[in-house]
């Protein structure tokens, strides 16, 4: 895993375009993948309502978000991309002792929150509008 210092930045898992690709799912999430630093929305059938074990295990973390189409995604994508940035920044990886898992540091649970809040503000303009 890379130090710490030399994450700067969380890379950035865009969508095509114009689609819909989350639609095709029984479940959407934007998902935070806190080994590798990267941040992208994705539709789930299998794990829409089970959470799979990189989730379980702390090493992803994953909000649900309404089935909207890639630009909305996109865009939930990019605002939310500094907290994620910062999320990444305030964990390490435990490999040992079993259980695997993730351990936060200060910062993490605000982090969080800002995630939480805006996947939410999500939720609330889909059922204002679910165009």
């Amino acid at each position: 895993m890379p130090d710490s210092v030399e994450r700067k930045e969380i890379a950035r898992e865009y969508l095509p375009t114009g689609g819909s690709d989350l639609k095709d799912g029984e479940g959407a999430f934007v998902s935070v993948d806190l080994v590798h630093g990267r941040i992208r929305a994705y539709a789930s059938v299998e794990y829409a309502s089970v959470a799979p074990v990189l989730v379980g295990s702390g090493w992803h973390m994953r909000w649900s978000i309404p089935l909207v189409g890639n630009d909305k995604a996109n865009r939930l994508i990019d605002d939310i991309a500094d907290s994620a940035a910062s999320l990444f920044l305030a964990v390490s990886i435990r490999e040992e002792p079993d259980p695997h898992g993730v351990t936060l540091y200060a910062g993490a649970g605000t982090c969080i929150d800002e995630i939480q809040r805006r996947c939410a503000e999500e939720w609330r303009a889909f059922y204002e509008d679910p165009r």
